[in-house]
């Protein structure tokens, strides 16, 4: 009797606890992907990773070693980061502040590269697997660009995303995803540890050679559009994936 209470009672909460720990990898991961481009100027491939720890995720683009992170301080307030990684140096920005003329409020979208907003306009065309292993694939059509996105919900992460036209594919494959707390949780802190400047001093000193270098380079740019490709360069006109 004791036995059969005691499977019961395992029953009843496994599905329970199945569903925490898929919450809990979603909430603390690093995805690494790979972003190829095949147009009539050549091929490329780049390299960038997804970091995530509670409330706070970043973009690393190993290519420029430049990071850029945000902290979710409420539901409509964001924090945005940019951290040079080869000068150990920071840019913070206050929540809500604009960054390069737009404040940063879609949360989603930060935090899984891919908006529900996106997603929501999507159509699902097919359903693989079960639990934490869900993969739903989505497709859409956008002035003759196909989409496709093959989503795990239980991560909140894509596994592979396709934009295809008559002139160019751009197709990012997820390569690796770990869950190694420690890991995630000294890659912030090194970065916490750089030495920082508010963005809104940066007008105000011109003694120090590496903001002046960035501010030459376009890297602290107030005419650009805040988003980054995955080289990490800024993109005029950028588009929420």
């Amino acid at each position: 009797m004791y036995k059969t209470i005691f499977t019961l009672f395992a029953f009843c909460f496994a599905p329970l606890s199945f569903a925490q720990s898929c919450e809990n990898n979603a909430n603390a991961l690093v995805a690494r992907y790979t972003v190829e481009t095949h147009n009539a100027r050549g091929d490329q491939q780049k390299l960038l990773e997804l970091w995530r720890n509670e409330r706070v995720v970043a973009y690393r683009y190993p290519q420029t070693q430049i990071t850029e992170a945000w902290e979710q301080v409420n539901t409509s307030l964001i924090k945005p980061t940019r951290y040079f990684d080869a000068h150990a140096r920071a840019i913070e920005y206050q929540p809500g502040e604009k960054v390069h003329g737009k404040s940063e409020t879609n949360w989603s979208f930060r935090n899984q590269l891919f908006s529900d907003e996106l997603i929501a306009t999507m159509t699902e065309t097919s359903r693989t697997g079960s639990g934490c292993n869900t993969l739903i694939t989505f497709e859409r059509e956008d002035n003759g660009t196909r989409i496709t996105l093959i989503w795990q919900p239980a991560l909140k992460l894509a596994t592979s995303f396709k934009a295809e036209s008559a002139h160019q594919s751009v197709h990012w494959t997820l390569t690796n995803t770990e869950f190694d707390k420690q890991q995630i949780e000294q890659f912030f802190a090194a970065r916490y540890a750089y030495q920082s400047t508010d963005f809104a001093d940066i007008g105000d000193d011109h003694t120090d050679p590496f903001l002046t270098r960035m501010v030459h380079q376009g890297f602290i740019e107030k005419g650009a559009s805040g988003y980054y490709n995955s080289d990490g360069d800024a993109l005029q006109g950028g588009h929420q994936h």
